[in-house]
């Protein structure tokens, strides 16, 4: 599993063409094929973000939760 700095999540925000990834609890999730991460926003854009706080639920109760998505990765830092 490739290992992701919050820096380097940032840069995979699904905009332009580029994957969409997110953060939770440590680990990094792909989203880029789920319709309805597309555009997630909850208190401005989420996808490219570490989600592991109060946000992520509002996303996941919104969009889908994790347990639904495939692991790609894991935080370092």
């Amino acid at each position: 599993m490739r290992a992701f700095t919050h820096s380097e999540l940032a840069k995979y925000d699904g905009r332009e063409g580029r994957p969409g990834y997110i953060g939770v609890n440590g680990n990094v999730y792909d989203v880029s094929k789920v319709p309805e991460w597309e555009g997630a926003e909850v208190h401005g854009s989420v996808v490219g973000h570490d989600l592991s706080d109060v946000t992520y639920q509002e996303a996941a109760q919104k969009y889908s939760p994790v347990s639904k998505l495939p692991l790609i990765g894991k935080l370092v830092d």
